[in-house]
């Protein structure tokens, strides 16, 4: 095969390949559309009605729009999703370009704009709305699911569920991350034929991944340790008495400690050969790929409810920031200043699970343990 057959060859990959993210940015910025409009119209009418979508006297939001009536917030939420839908399908237009068209001045900068804004919206939207309780629902579900099989308390537990509040918050959630990968897909459809920057390489993916997986270990762990120490009787930065006398269950903190040091476990898995495929002991799965979505999409849905949830403890601890308190919140530092850094960690679990796709994507992998 000569040179220009060879450059033939290597010209039709490309554009094949340009094709395919093509057709996946404009499928995930069509569906973010679809999905911020419809929450949007929904988070409107209910704000005209005088309904709110996130919060209720039965289940109050511990958010940074606390305060505010339910039905404003309802429609803020409407405003930022317009703003989102409107991004979205720019950012389509812009992945249907393929990066053909040349970037002038003024056309780069708006869409960097666009690039920027179009997920910051978003996510802000989900740090501003949202707080603690979709990712406490989602740490207890699976103890009160089996909890309610056996005894009426937890059964209780379940039926008092609030669905609509929590469903809205669950909403934003979904919407905040498609609108995220959506952005990137259609930046990485808008670079054409080029190769990707070299920190997107594998090899560099797999350098600040592993720092990204050290962050997002380390905090679960810590609150992990912090838990389970108050049940085996050590009080550490936690007033337990206090606690208990208010009629708190110290031993459930067990179940949101043995989530967060599974999830530990999960989130090595991002950067060691376990994670790309499986055992080879396990039956019918033994040696085959780890799918890309069995690691992604977990990973996505919980670095989207820890940012919330991290912001919603920041902010009710804010509020009680007072004379008579400091020394509460100090003698408290590890129930409530752990929490803190969970901002950090939804950061690096994201970060984490991009670095995990980018090698995945390249069909790069780690050496065998």
């Amino acid at each position: 095969m000569d040179t220009e057959q060879i450059t033939s060859s290597q010209q039709g990959r490309d554009r094949a390949d340009l094709h395919a993210r093509v057709r996946r940015a404009t499928r995930w910025t069509t569906a973010g559309a679809v999905a911020a409009a419809t929450g949007g119209l929904g988070a409107l009418i209910a704000g005209l009605t005088g309904h709110g979508t996130t919060s209720s006297e039965t289940y109050p939001s511990g958010s940074l729009t606390m305060g505010l009536p339910a039905a404003q917030v309802s429609l803020l939420l409407a405003a930022a999703a317009a703003l989102v839908c409107a991004g979205l399908l720019a950012l389509g237009a812009i992945a249907r370009a393929g990066g053909r068209q040349p970037a002038r001045p003024g056309r780069s900068a708006a869409r960097a704009a666009l690039v920027i804004g179009t997920p910051a919206v978003g996510v802000g939207a989900l740090a501003a709305a949202c707080d603690a309780n979709p990712l406490a629902f989602v740490g207890y579900l699976p103890a009160v699911l089996i909890g309610s099989l056996f005894s009426a308390q937890w059964r209780e537990i379940l039926a008092s569920i609030p669905a609509v509040e929590l469903g809205s918050q669950l909403a934003v959630s979904g919407v905040a991350i498609v609108t995220v990968v959506a952005t990137i897909h259609a930046v990485d459809a808008q670079r054409g034929t080029a190769s990707l920057p070299r920190w997107q390489q594998p090899a560099a993916a797999a350098r600040w991944g592993r720092t990204a997986v050290a962050v997002a270990v380390a905090v679960p762990l810590l609150y992990a340790a912090t838990r389970i120490a108050w049940v085996l009787g050590f009080p550490l930065g936690f007033d337990v008495e206090a606690y208990e006398a208010t009629g708190g269950e110290i031993n459930n903190g067990l179940i949101l400690a043995g989530g967060a040091l599974v999830g530990s476990i999960l989130t090595v898995g991002l950067v060691r050969p376990w994670g790309e495929r499986f055992w080879a002991w396990l039956p019918g799965l033994g040696g085959r790929d780890v799918p890309v979505g069995l690691a992604v999409v977990p990973a996505s849905i919980v670095a989207a409810l820890i940012l919330p949830a991290g912001v919603s403890m920041i902010v009710a601890a804010v509020g009680r920031i007072g004379i008579a308190s400091i020394g509460e919140l100090a003698s408290n530092w590890a129930a409530i200043g752990v929490t803190f850094l969970w901002p950090v960690w939804s950061i690096a679990l994201a970060v984490a699970t991009w670095a995990y796709v980018l090698r995945r994507r390249a069909g790069a992998t780690l050496p065998a343990a």
